[in-house]
This record gives structure tokens, C-alpha cells and sequence, in this order.
């Protein structure tokens, strides 16, 4: 068995060696077809691991080794398909210069000497607008930036973060007796490798914050969690859902502590108002729209922010029931409460999806897996893109990924009797 997992670990390596050595943009339907044989591969795989325990640790370490080797391979490609890693460099070498990036535009002429020619390349779209992204992924753009100002230096800096929370998905396996080949499920995605190695997105840092909370909070380290999980809120507002699943399980001091650190991260970028300032993600709200067919179904009926209170309520509501059925250590937990939400947003690019991967390792979650692992094919709006046609997805997408999806998902629900336990391949 560990032979049949470790061939579907080649593959993987071959694949992502692959994508790591093309151009992606300009042959997209090549990268999309290299992306869906790496996920045949790794759906392969995991479906060998819920047969049953596989192996040894020195087995399980060789093919954590293989899922390393792939990400070197990638951190040399960075960015692959998405350029949001010239607006990290952007707002950190801001911050050095003592400006605020929630006041700032990379497009106002008057910061032109600021610029480089790697922050030179910021999509106009978004050079015209102030940041997006909260305080704690401010201050890691800094961080990054201080050390080097390269795409590299931010690639090297996420796949840290990346590698962190494999060894911390390992650990929390072992110490709750789950199999702990099921850190596969996380170590081995292909969408991992692209969007962090191969894509240096700060989702990959909130992801690491989130597990380390949720493996402190079935530990009964409140503080630990506790901070851990604000971190993760500070560096993107998706995790805020899953406040119910802390409900009771997290000390009311040290929770109002969590509060007041996130507070104080908002305090150099507030002024003079002391208002957190939320830079550009009111336009965002109002203009950004990829990928969210319930969205575009539900606002013309409720409007936009009906719709957005529509998937954070949805979130919320999974996850207050998931904390009255499920332990934490069950990650379904965590996982499906942020799906909700993400399944109702008006844009959803592959990378929101990065969330989840660490809480992958249940049978209900096959319907995640299948969304993870075929989301990339939306990158084929990369032929509209170069062909000036704009970031328009062809009408063919939606139908297969969100297919695919439900078939997947009706497929669990009717398996659902002959499963014995939440986790498959426990020992």
C-alpha cells in the first residue's frame, strides 16, 4: 500500500515539476490539464489511505520529503498564475517609508520614485485603489520586505509558514490517536504547492494561525488559541465565522485579550479616528465578482450586502451547530462552516479555498476535496485575459467545477450509513 501511495507522490512530483517549468498564462489549458492529472493523482492517493493504516513513519517521512522537493521546484516560478505577491512587496516597502497602505495607491503619481519594477507590475485595476488586506498580513509584508523586497524572499517566507503547518497537522494527528498519513491530505494538495510555492499567498499564513489555533483549543490552551485564531481573523475576516466553535471553550479574559491585541495591530494604520480602517474592501464588495454563481443568483434578489450578510450568517449558522455536534478534533468542524460562506461570496479565486485544506481528512469532506482540487481550472480565464477580452470565465466552467462538486457531494450523503466513524483509517 505505502508503494501505491509513494507512485502517486512521483507522479505529483513529476506534474508539479511540470507546471513549475511552463508558462501558465500563456498556455493555460496545458497548466489546467497538467493541474487536473496531479489531483487524479492526489484523490488517488487519499482514497489509499482511508483503506486502511499505511506503513511507518520513515515511509510517511519519505513522502513528506516528496511534497518538499515539489515546492522547491515551484519556488523558483513564483508567481505562477496570480500577482498578488507585487502588491505584498508594494505595501510592505510602503510601510518602510513610514505610509500607510490603507491611505496610499500604488497608481498616485507623487509615489512614483517608491516604486520598483517588481511593484511596477500591480494589475492598474488594482493599483488604483489603497489595500485590502488586514493589519496582521500588513506586518508580515513588512517583515518580508525589511529581510528582502523579491518575489522569492515572500515565496520563501509563505512556504515556511506552508511546511509549519504540515508539521503541526502532523503532530495534532499523533497526539489525538488519527492516522497520521492523513497529513497528506494537506502536505500532498496540489492547490497548496501552487498557492503558496508557486502563488506566495498570505492565505497560506492565516491557514498556519488557524490550525495552530484549533490544535491549542482541543489541547485546552485558551490564551494560545485564542490568540492563534484572532491572528488568523487579522490576516484575512474568513475564519470570523467560526467564533461559535469557541463558544465556552475559550476563557472570556483571554478572549477579551485576542480582541485587544487585533485592536492594537489596527492602532498604527487608525490616525488620529482610532477607527480600524478596512482600505479598499468596500469597492471590493461592491465590484469584484469571479467564480460565485449562488452570488449572482441571490443579490439580484437581496442586493449585495444582503447577499454577503446571507453567507456570513450561513457560516455562522454551521458552525453553531458543528460546535453542539462535533468535537474540535473533528474537521469538519472547521472546514464547513468556512465553505459555507466561501460557497456565497461574489468572488471566489482558487486561493480563498486554502482555508480548508488543512480539514480535508473526513469522509464528508470528499465534496471539499473535489472543490479544492478542481478549482485551478478556473485559472483558464487566463486565455480570455491575454486575448483582451478581460477576466472572464468561459460559460463551460462554473457548470463542471460546481458539478462535479454535488455529484461528489450526493455521492457522500448516499454513502454516508456505511461510514464508521468520522475519520476513515484511524489506528
Amino acid at each position: 500500500m505505502a508503494k501505491a501511495v509513494f507512485a502517486c507522490g512521483v507522479v505529483l512530483f513529476i506534474v508539479l515539476t511540470c507546471v513549475a517549468w511552463l508558462d501558465a498564462r500563456a498556455h493555460a489549458e496545458t497548466f489546467v490539464c497538467l493541474m487536473g492529472v496531479a489531483a487524479i493523482a492526489y484523490v488517488v492517493a487519499l482514497w489509499l489511505v482511508s483503506r486502511q493504516a499505511v506503513a511507518t513513519r520513515r515511509e510517511l517521512c519519505v513522502c513528506l520529503l516528496l511534497a518538499v522537493g515539489w515546492r522547491l521546484m515551484l519556488l523558483g516560478a513564483a508567481p505562477l498564475v496570480s500577482d498578488d505577491v507585487f502588491r505584498y512587496l508594494w505595501d510592505g516597502r510602503v510601510q518602510q517609508h513610514g505610509l500607510n497602505p490603507y491611505e496610499t495607491v500604488p497608481s498616485d503619481p507623487s509615489l512614483a520614485l517608491l516604486h520598483t519594477d517588481l511593484t511596477r507590475q500591480i494589475d492598474p485595476t488594482n493599483a488604483a485603489l489603497p489595500t485590502i488586506y488586514p493589519p496582521a498580513a500588513e506586518r508580515f509584508f513588512l517583515l518580508v520586505t525589511v529581510v528582502h523586497e523579491s518575489v522569492l524572499a515572500m515565496a520563501v517566507a509563505i512556504v515556511l509558514c506552508d511546511l509549519l503547518t504540515v508539521l503541526l497537522l502532523w503532530r495534532w494527528l499523533v497526539v489525538t490517536g488519527r492516522n497520521p498519513w492523513w497529513v497528506l491530505t494537506y502536505a500532498w494538495h496540489p492547490l497548496v504547492a501552487l498557492e503558496a510555492a508557486g502563488g506566495a499567498h498570505i492565505d497560506v499564513v492565516g491557514t498556519l494561525l488557524l490550525v495552530s489555533g484549533a490544535y491549542a483549543l482541543s489541547r485546552r490552551r485558551s490564551l494560545l488559541a485564542a490568540v492563534a485564531l484572532a491572528g488568523s481573523f487579522s490576516v484575512k475576516f474568513l475564519p470570523v465565522v467560526l467564533i461559535p466553535l469557541l463558544w465556552r471553550r475559550i476563557d472570556l479574559r483571554h478572549g477579551l485579550l485576542a480582541t485587544g491585541l487585533v485592536l492594537l495591530l489596527y492602532v498604527p494604520f487608525s490616525g488620529e479616528s482610532f477607527i480600524p480602517p478596512i482600505g479598499s474592501l468596500g469597492v471590493y464588495v461592491e465590484q469584484w465578482r469571479f467564480n460565485g454563481p449562488l452570488f449572482r443568483l441571490l443579490s439580484p434578489l437581496v442586493g449585495t450586502f444582503g447577499a454577503l450578510a446571507l453567507a456570513t450568517a450561513g457560516g455562522f449558522g454551521v458552525a453553531v451547530m458543528a460546535s453542539r455536534r462535533l468535537d474540535l478534533e473533528s474537521p469538519d468542524a472547521w472546514s464547513w462552516p468556512m465553505a459555507t460562506t466561501l460557497l456565497l461570496l461574489p468572488a471566489i479565486y482558487p486561493w480563498y479555498l486554502l482555508w480548508l485544506t488543512p480539514f480535508l481528512a473526513s469522509r464528508a469532506a470528499w465534496p471539499l476535496i473535489a472543490w479544492t482540487v478542481i478549482s485551478p481550472l478556473t485559472y483558464v480565464v487566463w486565455t480570455s485575459e491575454l486575448a483582451g477580452n478581460g477576466w472572464v470565465l468561459p460559460l463551460w466552467v462554473e457548470p463542471i467545477e460546481y458539478g462535479l462538486v454535488a455529484a461528489v457531494g450526493l455521492w457522500t450523503w448516499w454513502q454516508r450509513p456505511r461510514a464508521a466513524s468520522t475519520l476513515p483509517g484511524r489506528d
